[in-house]
């Protein structure tokens, strides 16, 4: 009696699972389905969309940084302590090279007599630390603010490089992004500034755009983890801004109360007009996030990585068109070398500034002939 029980209850526990399962499949069978009517919805009445290559930023072989004739402090590898020939660390590298190289280009097109760089949401500092301490042809005085939340963050990057870079040169400044009026209070009153922001998780990077807007300052952003920013602060954690609120994650990397999705009429007006999809606005916009930063399985790699990035250029540009409609920008949307978006999808450069037009037109694509 006793085994006859045990097996009937195996046989009860192991129907149920699949029944689950079955369900689960169904509803991500459906959420798939909905996504992609979405995406084609977006794409059919949108000739902005269709129009939008993303060209890889190509980088003058004059212009590449070589890593093994600098001081290592400056090296993601080295001086972040990376694994050597890992891919993460290649990635880096990478990063900082584009980020270089736009910051350059942006800086002799205005020749500005100093300069404060915002490294927003800098973490450890592998992009900030190299910035602060590379060469540009310009000459002019640059410093790196680097700011982050995470003090703990903060105290690493400056034991890496107490002994190469002086307060002149680099700046650690512990705070929320959300609070802009506090960080624009660190820089020097005769320096311009260009915010940067290389992998901000989620609202995050919307942030660093809103710190630039604020202060009419150029952008160069590389997002990630967009389905973090549908996470919505409350109103007393944005107005409080305690180290409590914001030791979670998912609130730091949260929208703040200025903050919110979709960013431009562009896409708001196609999620709303998309008559393909019975959703709600917001929950079009929240669908978006989600495949951007994660997709839908199951599903091949390469089907699931085709979705993303058909959803992340919808989220990208969105970004991008709200800093255009609203504020007067000249942006441009990029991807850095070796970030194909089927293999690794947060290599997308946001670069905005106002009256860099011509600078954002010439920067050079992989595959032009370079000069």
């Amino acid at each position: 009696v006793a085994t006859y029980q045990q097996q009937r209850s195996s046989l009860q526990e192991t129907s149920n699972g699949a029944e689950e399962q079955s369900r689960w499949q169904r509803r991500t069978e459906k959420r798939r389905q909905r996504t992609e009517e979405l995406l084609n919805s977006i794409e059919l009445q949108s000739e902005k969309l269709n129009n939008l290559k993303i060209p890889t930023l190509g980088i003058p072989q004059s212009s590449t940084i070589d890593w093994d004739e600098i001081d290592p402090e400056l090296d993601p590898i080295r001086g972040g302590k990376l694994r050597q020939g890992s891919q993460r660390g290649l990635r880096k590298r990478a990063q900082v090279e584009a980020f270089h190289f736009v910051v350059s280009a942006i800086l002799n097109a205005q020749s500005p007599s100093g300069v404060t760089i915002i490294d927003a949401g800098c973490g450890a500092g592998n992009l900030g630390v190299s910035l602060a301490g590379l060469s540009y042809s310009s000459g002019i005085n640059i410093k790196v603010l680097a700011v982050d939340v995470n003090e703990h963050a903060l105290a690493r990057l400056s034991n890496r490089v107490e002994a190469i870079l002086s307060p002149e040169k680099l700046e650690t400044f512990c705070a929320d992004l959300a609070n802009y009026d506090l960080i624009l209070s660190k820089i020097p009153p005769n320096h311009s500034v260009i915010v940067v922001s290389l992998h901000a998780c989620g609202a995050a990077s919307d942030m660093a755009m809103n710190l630039a807007i604020r202060c009419n300052a150029p952008f160069i952003l590389c997002p990630c983890c967009t389905a973090k920013s549908l996470t919505k602060r409350s109103p007393s954690n944005t107005e409080k801004r305690t180290m409590f609120d914001l030791s979670a994650s998912f609130q730091r990397s949260g929208a703040s109360a200025d903050i919110e999705y979709p960013r431009s009429k562009w896409l708001m007006g196609k999620l709303h007009d998309t008559g393909v999809v019975d959703m709600a606005t917001e929950d079009k916009y929240t669908l978006l996030a989600k495949v951007a930063d994660i997709g839908i399985g199951p599903q091949t790699l390469s089907q699931q990585r085709q979705q993303q990035a058909r959803a992340k250029k919808i989220v990208e540009l969105d970004r991008l068109l709200a800093a255009s409609e609203g504020h007067g920008y000249d942006v441009r949307l990029m991807r850095i070398r070796d970030h194909d978006p089927l293999v690794y999808s947060k290599g997308d450069l946001l670069i905005g500034g106002k009256d860099v037009a011509e600078t954002l037109v010439n920067l050079p694509e992989e595959g032009e002939e370079i000069q």
